[in-house]
């Protein structure tokens, strides 16, 4: 349910005028799917643009929260398939960078930083070829990550 612009009350979606302060809403009846009710705060951002700002290395993880959290993109299984694709190449990220180094203690720090090194440089590769390929609004689907996206988008439906 939308709120009044004006006062904060509960008015519905098809009421022309708030019914607690008579305030005129702006988008009213028959303004449908595409009014700022349904949008939120991503107005009228394409879905090429949503899943490439997804795909920001590192710092996409947080559009790709906004966008799995909106009501815009709740059933276009496209861009929920790149947020939830960033978001578990993400976790990967925080899993090499953090957990790993302590499960990877043998003794040899060459050893753990080369090996540490070459699967961040890795993930960080895997991030630039899924934006690149969002920049040219192809869809990619990484061996395990894509897997999990592809089940999480259709479990949210």
């Amino acid at each position: 349910m939308p709120y009044c612009t004006s006062c904060g009350s509960l008015v519905g979606v098809d009421n022309s005028y708030c019914p607690n302060c008579g305030t005129r809403q702006p988008n009213a009846a028959g303004s449908g799917f595409g009014s700022s009710y349904s949008t939120g705060s991503f107005g009228n951002i394409s879905d090429r643009t949503a899943s490439l700002l997804c795909y920001i290395p590192v710092f996409g993880i947080i559009a790709a929260i906004v966008i799995l959290a909106s009501q815009r993109f709740r059933y276009n299984t496209r861009v929920r398939f790149d947020g939830f694709q960033s978001l578990y190449l993400f976790v990967l990220w925080l899993i090499v960078s953090a957990a790993l180094p302590t499960l990877l203690y043998v003794g040899y720090p060459p050893f753990e930083h080369s090996i540490l090194s070459l699967l961040k440089l890795a993930i960080f590769g895997c991030w630039l070829y899924v934006l690149i390929k969002a920049m040219q609004n192809q869809q990619v689907h990484l061996p395990i990550i894509g897997d999990l996206a592809a089940r999480s988008t259709t479990e949210q439906l």
